[in-house]
């Protein structure tokens, strides 16, 4: 039988916010770039100096912005349908879009500015090779940027007896909290006095946790379920059906009209609700905790 090779995608790719900043990124580094190559090519057209150009100009701009906008929302519902995202399938996807964006242009190239002096194909193969330097390289800069940024939130351990994984449990009193994705592969070590609460959102678990001042999130495919099993005797306690929170960050529990709330102790975190399911059981910690205080 053959081994199935493991899927090393980095799933901080497919986060909204990642993507926002990707496409903000690229957007303006291809306007950039566009600027300056214009004036030195014979069959650009990009331009605002003229009314006319500077009409086409937009209308270029905003359509290719809607489109990869388009694209990008449909490659997150996608993710978020249990399809696989492989570095492989991502760059495809990016080329993709490049292609598209390459065709309008020669599209607008050929009906608009009405370019005769070129073959149909040189002007397609040279929009499409212009958008590749215009999109390629701030696709691939975001990318790169945006993976050795999830790297540096891994912390790597040597002591990783205690870890959360769709594997084998084991809870012990720890101050090092380790979780690993659903492959068994670690993904994130950090100090149990820097996390605040872990969130569940579809198949994945999302980790907040302060570093140098500031909240950080962190995306696992971890079950809750096994994490909540993995550090039950730890401060870290499962309040509602979608948040485990660390007991010792919380500074106030209150009693509204709908149900219990816990406030943290930095600045920013929204309210976390308290499910009746668990309310009795956060109470009894709670409160045993203020009494050792």
């Amino acid at each position: 039988m053959k081994k199935r090779r493991k899927n090393n995608f980095s799933q901080c790719l497919l986060e909204i916010s990642n993507i926002v900043t990707s496409l903000t990124f690229s957007v303006l580094y291809a306007l950039v770039f566009l600027v300056i190559y214009s004036p030195y090519s014979e069959t650009a057209w990009f331009g605002v100096a003229k009314s006319d150009s500077f009409l086409l100009t937009t209308t270029f701009v905003v359509v290719s912005v809607l489109f990869l906008i388009i694209s990008r929302t449909l490659m997150y519902l996608l993710s978020k349908q249990h399809i696989k995202m492989t570095y492989l399938k991502y760059a495809l996807w990016l080329f993709g879009e490049i292609v598209m964006i390459g065709v309008f242009h020669a599209v607008l190239s050929m009906f608009y500015v009405k370019i005769t002096d070129y073959t149909v194909s040189y002007i397609v193969t040279k929009s499409i090779l212009i958008t590749l330097l215009a999109l390629g390289v701030p696709y691939l800069v975001a990318a790169m940027w945006l993976t050795m940024k999830d790297m540096r939130n891994t912390l790597l351990v040597t002591d990783t007896k205690n870890i959360a994984s769709d594997g084998e449990a084991i809870a012990q009193n720890i101050d090092i909290i380790n979780i690993a994705d659903n492959k068994g592969v670690l993904k994130l070590s950090v100090k149990l006095d820097n996390l605040y609460y872990i969130k569940a959102e579809d198949n994945y678990t999302i980790v907040y946790y302060s570093r140098n001042g500031l909240l950080n999130r962190y995306m696992i495919r971890c079950k809750m379920q096994t994490i909540e099993d993995t550090f039950r005797d730890t401060p870290l306690m499962r309040c509602h059906r979608t948040y485990i929170v660390n007991t010792e960050k919380i500074k106030v529990l209150r009693h509204e009209s709908d149900g219990f709330y816990v406030d943290f102790d930095f600045e920013g975190i929204d309210p976390i609700p308290v499910s009746k399911t668990y309310s009795e059981k956060v109470v009894k910690r709670f409160s045993g905790e203020t009494q050792k205080r």
